[in-house]
């Protein structure tokens, strides 16, 4: 038992390590206008992101608010390294769950072990300051605490899921429906109990017969919570919006996905459809709703594809697990040496992995020099008069600019640029029309009366105004330019 105990120690440290060196030191777009943001709700209150941007009656909806003003606060007190810090810890705190979940499933310490290693390499570009960071981990709390409660009808659990949905709702209400979508194949199972328990018991299905009413106060809570957020409701109906808009034709975590782009994750999903249809295991009827159902939103948007990774793959290790345990299929290997020799060669691997993202964060800083314009966005705060300056910007690098405090013509949050969310708003539109080549930059630039352009030096536009006459490049380095508009 002590040397249990002993393996499983040195394990979770591994887990940690690995989990801390994936996590990327460089910071995505996002994490920048969520400083600047932040540090205006700490001083002006939750409407400032509004003043954000140079467009004037633009109405920002602020599903993040209190993970602006944590990151925010962070920054204050810790600079980027406390962000990155932050990161890590949460992250780590998200893994270690997962393995804890996953070996009460398995009970086997090295093989939950290298499961949740390959979910967590899966799962490294959620790994970022972004309000996903939050809500993803509380999802699997979600998720574990629905299993328990009806399992062990604990008041821990009760507790989980009833604070739950108020901290979803301030820190990532964007994608607040998933709180209720978590619960909807325990509902399913409870009706299904109630047609006809017995016609299910030489089905290939499990179908228990839960206690509804444990999870039914938790969707009235749920409900409840959307009043507390400071916009009222509008923050939830962001994921509706966002989905039936024209984001969707642009940005890559809102398009679809096809099957040849998901390898792993099409691998788990059609061993679990061998299990049910090949084998005589039984399946529980909520881990099939899990499997199939996450599997479906991943092909249909990209940005449910960490669902299906971090939720769908315990219910499909459990199905795993049944089916080894049906069969007597053991992993385990009895000959010593090579015992010996295999888990020798996945040490060297991990740390050989380990040892290459390490190296990666220590050599990258935490802003990309290549993708944001940081020696730009200096030149223009100290030789341009920013108060007078309509400047237009790629939607990639429009946050590192709200991040210096430069009013940008748009930013990465690119709903709120579009019709859906203010009305006969086509900045998102005409931003990618010009980037395409799909319409005259002239024309696009004399509609919002620019008057500065900051570029990508690979971007089409910057060959076509660097040739144009009534334009001046004031500023040129190796990945960026900037042009003024001669009067």
């Amino acid at each position: 038992m002590k040397r249990e105990k002993v393996i499983n120690a040195i394990l979770v440290i591994f887990l940690i390590i690995f989990t801390a060196t994936i996590v990327e030191k460089s910071f995505q777009n996002d994490t920048f206008f969520t400083i600047a943001i932040g540090k205006e709700i700490i001083k002006n209150g939750i409407d400032e992101n509004e003043k954000m941007v140079w467009h004037e009656g633009l109405k920002f909806t602020n599903p993040r608010w209190a993970f602006d003003v944590l990151i925010a606060e962070i920054y204050n007190h810790f600079d980027f390294i406390g962000i990155y810090i932050f990161v890590i810890i949460v992250a780590c705190i998200q893994m270690l769950l997962y393995y804890h979940i996953v070996n009460k499933i398995v009970k086997n310490n090295f093989i939950s072990f290298l499961y949740t290693i390959l979910i967590t390499h899966l799962m490294r570009y959620e790994f970022c300051a972004r309000g996903q960071l939050i809500s993803f981990l509380l999802f699997l709390i979600e998720f574990y605490s629905i299993e328990q409660l009806l399992e062990t009808n604990k008041k821990r659990y009760y507790i989980a899921l009833g604070l739950i949905p108020f901290i979803l709702v301030s820190f990532h209400s964007s994608v607040y429906p998933f709180y209720f979508l978590m619960f909807i194949p325990y509902i399913i199972e409870f009706i299904l109990s109630k047609i006809n328990i017995f016609e299910f018991e030489n089905t290939k299905f499990i179908v228990k017969e839960n206690k509804i009413s444990r999870i039914i106060i938790f969707l009235i809570i749920g409900i409840i919570a959307i009043f507390t957020a400071p916009k009222g409701t509008e923050p939830i109906s962001y994921i509706f919006k966002n989905l039936g808009g024209i984001s969707s034709e642009f940005i890559a975590e809102l398009q679809p996905l096809l099957v040849e782009s998901l390898p792993i994750e099409t691998i788990m999903f059609i061993i679990s459809l061998a299990v049910l249809g090949f084998t005589k295991t039984k399946v529980k009827i909520t881990d099939c709703f899990f499997i199939l159902g996450f599997y479906l939103l991943t092909l249909h948007t990209t940005r449910v594809m960490f669902f299906f990774i971090l939720i769908s793959s315990i219910c499909i290790i459990r199905v795993i697990v049944d089916f080894m345990n049906d069969y007597n299929i053991e992993l385990k290997i009895k000959n010593k040496k090579i015992r010996i020799c295999t888990t020798i060669l996945i040490a060297t691997l991990l740390v050989s992995y380990i040892i290459l993202n390490f190296s990666s964060n220590y050599m990258s800083d935490f802003v990309n020099e290549k993708a944001y314009p940081v020696l730009a966005t200096e030149f223009i705060k100290e030789n341009i008069d920013i108060s007078k300056m309509k400047i237009y910007n790629h939607f990639n690098f429009g946050s590192y600019l709200e991040f210096n405090g430069i009013k940008a013509f748009l930013d990465s949050r690119s709903e709120v640029f579009t019709k859906e969310f203010n009305k006969d708003c086509t900045i998102l539109d005409d931003a990618y029309s010009i980037t395409e080549g799909k319409k005259d930059y002239r024309e696009i630039f004399e509609k919002y009366g620019i008057t500065h352009a900051i570029l990508y030096k690979t971007e089409l536009i910057n060959l076509y105004i660097d040739d144009d006459p009534n334009w001046n490049k004031i500023y040129e380095d190796d990945y960026f330019t900037i042009y003024e508009h001669i009067n």
